[in-house]
């Protein structure tokens, strides 16, 4: 399967799961999470607009904007995501409510929407919308990509306040950052790593048992003391959250005084984690055996 129809797919599947959790959690229980999506629920509170026609209006000109200011890679890029999401939006409008309950519509609906919009960014593409409008920013001002999340969605969060009482818009912010946090996580990678770093008088049995029970691979980096100026060998290895639990006790069964730093690691590539290991020694490798 090649790229462009894998990123295709994925882009089609994305939306309709986000088409899917806004109508199923959001629109129902006026869930504003910024964006386009969160002005056409308030507009549709305020003005009883149909929110997939309001979305699907309101990016013509930020098309244009993008077509005229960010160039046309980027256009090509966003013109289909940015038509097909209200389109999705129209079709899962008879979708039922999964729950009346505003907190877990927030909660839900942020897992069920960010993973749809996660697999979308996951494709190279994008929905529109405000995403045009904080490119822009980025470009044109000194604002961050960040700085210009937080303006743009506090700014459209703000506007709930006017529609809405505090206790929904606060409830709009949690599945704010359900969003996030699951757009990232299917960005990065839900499982959990860990990056160990040794130093050990007995750093060779420590090696032996990483590559051979542990089978991972294991990077000897030279260090000196900084009290006492001698030289030790520091062990570096990467290995997953329930791995790093028998290599803990392993370690302190091979020597009690062991001294362990270790640091969450969000992604690792490469083999023994993207790729398949080969036991083969490779001279260029620094890492062995994999």
């Amino acid at each position: 399967m090649s790229k462009k129809v894998k990123s295709f797919i994925l882009l089609n599947i994305g939306s309709i799961v986000a088409a899917f959790g806004f109508n199923a959690f959001f629109l129902p229980n006026n869930i504003v999470t910024g964006g386009i999506g969160g002005l056409a629920i308030s507009f549709h509170e305020l003005f009883s607009w149909d929110a997939a026609l309001f979305m699907m209006v309101s990016n013509i000109p930020l098309l244009l904007l993008c077509y005229f200011y960010l160039g046309k890679p980027i256009f090509l890029k966003t013109i289909y995501g940015s038509l097909v999401y209200p389109i999705f939006i129209k079709l899962t409008q008879g979708a039922p409510v999964i729950t009346e309950n505003p907190f877990l519509a927030a909660l839900f609906g942020g897992i069920i929407v960010g993973a749809g919009l996660g697999l979308v960014f996951w494709s190279d593409s994008s929905t529109g919308g405000t995403g045009i409008i904080i490119q822009l920013l980025g470009k044109y001002t000194p604002i961050t990509l960040g700085q210009g999340v937080i303006l743009v969605d506090g700014i459209i969060t703000a506007v709930g306040f006017f529609v809405f009482d505090g206790d929904t818009v606060m409830y709009s912010i949690i599945g704010l950052v359900t969003i996030s946090y699951i757009i990232n996580a299917v960005q990065t990678g839900f499982t959990t790593l860990n990056t160990v770093l040794i130093v050990s008088q007995k750093h060779k049995e420590i090696k032996t048992y990483i590559n051979t029970v542990a089978d991972r691979g294991v990077t000897e980096i030279p260090v000196k003391g900084g009290y006492s100026g001698s030289n030790h060998i520091m062990l570096m290895t990467t290995v997953s959250g329930y791995e790093f639990i028998k290599l803990q006790e392993a370690i302190t069964a091979i020597d009690e005084t062991a001294f362990l730093t270790v640091t969450p690691t969000s992604q690792a590539s490469g083999r023994g984690f993207s790729l398949q290991k080969n036991h083969a020694r490779l001279d260029d490798d620094i890492m062995m055996p994999m």
